[in-house]
């Protein structure tokens, strides 16, 4: 009988252990190479905003090309001042969807052309009156751009309005800024559109609207909403402004226009707000007054008779006083408004205004830019199920009251 041989036994285990031992050495050595897939930063160019326009001359009737505007960021190789380490830069191409742009772009730069910083997609003035929705589908795919992209259209071009800015600073990223500060939601049932709540309304087949930007000169701010400067183009100084904003059905299709004045009573429309300045206008004088809002809310009910729907809309607005003497210390007299009148004056303002702007998107604009149509699906699901198709005729016929309560604070400390 043969016996076992230990020694055997020790030389195979020494064997493995040698190479156990030298996979993970060679495993270490692996690692301290570094990331395979690491992409090297002065390789990339980032988009900070992305703009497109209807192409000015077209081949034919059915060519469907654009010009898609890259305003990019590029690393600068060398450079160890901060300010000079990236360069910007607007670069246009006309192709017939934004994959085949980025594709020609890529081609062209020779680099890596990166969306992680993308802060701003714009659609110039005439395509917004167009079937543009289609072209943000690229970018819906990308889970880091979707929530924090703005999406607003622009007066003029896109490719003009990225040139404003200087070589030192990108005009993307304030006007992002501004869009996303304007009412502090950028969700579906805020003022401002992000990608994300654009594509929850699409879903959905509700109406909505984008906010339209333009840079203006100083001289040209009326009826805007100016957010900041821009840049200096030699002449004067550029300012980022709101003009106004497109008005789009459950489709996407556009529907109208909204201008400065109206969008101001939208923001204060549309949900909470905390903040900002309400012009009112004295019926009778038609002099002016501005009071600092410091609480709005707005109760909705909604219901049906005879087939048509109805909506009580009722604001409830806290405010003070922050210029009044235009109207009243203007007309002789001495000493500060009673609660009673400032109240009135407000309320039927505010009631004018809201009037005023429901009756357009009744019968102008044939869009509850209100969010009624959102309110309807979510409160009457059976019934907006069935007369979903017929939903823009029913709201023109629709019964909308109108209430507003307003309480003045203090104010008059000067007088």
């Amino acid at each position: 009988m043969k016996k076992a041989n230990p020694s055997g036994r020790c030389g195979s285990f020494g064997i493995a252990l040698r190479a156990v031992l030298g996979c993970l050495l060679l495993c270490g050595v692996g690692i301290l190479c570094g990331c395979w897939d690491n992409a090297e930063i002065n390789g990339r160019a980032f988009v900070l905003g992305f703009g497109v326009d209807a192409v000015d001359n077209p081949v034919s009737d059915g060519d469907d090309r654009y010009d898609f505007t890259f305003q990019l960021a590029v690393p600068v190789s060398g450079e160890s001042d901060e300010a000079g380490a990236m360069e910007y830069m607007d670069c246009t191409v006309t192709q017939r969807s934004p994959a085949a742009a980025i594709r020609l772009l890529e081609r062209n730069l020779g680099r890596q052309v990166n969306f992680e910083q993308l802060n701003l997609i714009l659609f110039g003035e005439e395509l917004s009156r167009q079937s543009f929705i289609g072209l943000t589908e690229l970018f819906f795919r990308r889970a880091s751009v979707r929530r924090q992209s703005s999406v607003a259209v622009c007066r003029g071009s896109a490719r003009d309005f990225f040139a404003v800015g200087p070589d030192t600073h990108a005009i993307a990223t304030d006007a992002s800024v501004a869009l996303q500060n304007y009412d502090g939601k950028g969700r579906s049932d805020g003022v401002t559109m992000n990608l994300h709540s654009l594509f929850k309304v699409l879903s959905n087949r509700d109406e909505f609207y984008l906010l339209r930007m333009a840079a203006v000169t100083p001289d040209d701010v009326e009826n805007t909403v100016s957010t900041g400067l821009a840049a200096h183009d030699g002449e004067k100084p550029r300012m980022l402004a709101i003009v106004g904003a497109a008005a789009y059905g459950r489709s996407g299709g556009y529907r109208g226009e909204l201008d400065g004045e109206e969008i101001e009573c939208l923001r204060l429309a549309v949900g909470r707000q905390t903040g900002g300045m309400m012009k009112t206008v004295d019926a009778k004088s038609g002099r002016t007054a501005f009071y600092q809002i410091q609480q709005s809310d707005c109760e909705v009910k909604c219901g049906v008779e005879k087939g048509i729907p109805w909506f009580t809309l009722h604001w409830q607005v806290r405010c003070m006083p922050s210029d009044i003497g235009d109207i009243f210390y203007g007309s002789g007299m001495s000493e500060n408004p009673s609660a009673s009148d400032t109240e009135q004056m407000l309320e039927e303002t505010l009631t004018a205004q809201f009037t005023a702007l429901t009756e357009k998107s009744q019968r102008e604009l044939g869009a509850s830019v209100l969010g009624l149509q959102d309110l309807t699906r979510q409160r009457m699901p059976d019934w907006y199920e069935a007369n979903e198709e017929q939903w823009e005729t029913l709201y023109a016929r629709a019964r909308v009251e109108i209430r507003v309560d307003c309480t003045p604070g203090g104010g008059g400390i000067t007088r």
